[in-house]
């Protein structure tokens, strides 16, 4: 079984998945440790409960010190770098025995997905740890698109403009798995022994399809006007290459390539060998995703969102009244 895992670092923590990680990771036994840049802001957001070290993720030093005594960290957030690899170093340096990289969405075990500018860091993080295996051992988590954040977003299907930009032809099945199912994932994972070292876990609440998801929106909210824009996963690829050509690091090319992970033709998003039944994860059904969708149905779409949605449209035809 080996050394049972108790104390638990939390990087990232003030993001959107970092205080629903640590709240899940407290009610399972686990002491935690949240280790932010921004210490007030922390605070702020968790409460008094929550032990907070600040560190410079800079500094060699300052990441160690917050690491002693620590027997796993687990990184919420974007794969930054070079502020992950640092925390990589520093664990290694002060005897943590397990790494959780920040990899709770897509799924870049496809080497397509893998290409992917917009997970380019995670391979590079990934790959890092794989070459230290024999001094610290890692886990990662694959979730698909967070379904609670995405509908935050109003991408997918945007309940509070009673919209949706539909590729394709909207049956693309997707797996895709809430914060909160993720953050279980993470302490099922932290739980198990050896069993968990230097490999990888598929979870999913649901495998569904946009098509399914305007059905339940539709039943969710009746009288609403639904406008449904159509477009093509064959012709994003194409854009998306010459996007790239002029500005790589643009929002639309990050945009149109987060799309193409979930729904490009040539890629399989539904995980056919989820881990659910190994980390004791149930699944939900229809009325738990309606649930959700009405929640978001007078919610406020965040501006990141409203910028996502406005890329895509500029990439589609003409919008579609249904």
């Amino acid at each position: 079984m080996g050394l049972k895992i108790k104390k638990v670092a939390v990087a990232g923590p003030n993001g959107n998945t970092g205080p629903t990680v640590i709240k899940t990771l407290v009610a399972s036994g686990f002491e935690v440790t949240a280790v932010t840049r921004f210490l007030a802001k922390t605070r702020d957001l968790l409460g008094p409960d929550i032990d907070i070290i600040e560190v410079d993720y800079l500094s060699q030093d300052s990441l160690v010190s917050a690491l002693r005594g620590i027997d796993a960290v687990v990184v919420c957030g974007v794969g930054m770098l070079p502020e992950q690899t640092n925390l990589i170093d520093a664990a290694i340096a002060a005897g943590v025995r397990r790494f959780l990289p920040a990899s709770l969405d897509t799924d870049i075990s496809n080497p397509v997905r893998r290409s992917f500018p917009f997970v380019k860091n995670k391979v590079i993080v990934e790959e890092y740890l794989k070459s230290r295996e024999s001094v610290i051992s890692h886990t990662s988590i694959r979730t698909g698109p967070l379904l609670d954040y995405v509908l935050s977003l109003g991408a997918i299907i945007n309940m509070r403009e009673h919209s949706m930009t539909r590729f394709d032809d909207g049956e693309k099945r997707f797996s895709t798995a809430t914060i909160q199912t993720a953050s279980e994932a993470v302490a099922a994972v932290l739980r198990m022994g050896k069993e968990a070292e230097n490999r990888e876990f598929w979870v999913h609440d649901i495998v569904t399809s946009q098509n399914e998801l305007l059905k339940w929106g539709k039943e969710v909210i009746p009288d609403a006007d639904w406008t449904v824009t159509p477009a093509s996963t064959e012709d994003m690829a194409k854009k998306v290459v010459e996007a790239s050509k002029v500005d790589p690091e643009s929002r639309m090319v990050d945009t149109m390539f987060k799309a193409l992970a979930i729904f490009g033709k040539e890629l399989n998003s539904v995980f056919e060998e989820a881990s659910n039944e190994v980390l004791g994860i149930g699944m939900v059904g229809e009325s738990e995703v309606k649930e959700m969708l009405r929640s978001f149905a007078g919610a406020v779409q965040s501006s990141a969102g409203e910028r996502d949605a406005a890329t895509i449209n500029k990439l589609s035809s003409s919008g579609n009244e249904e």
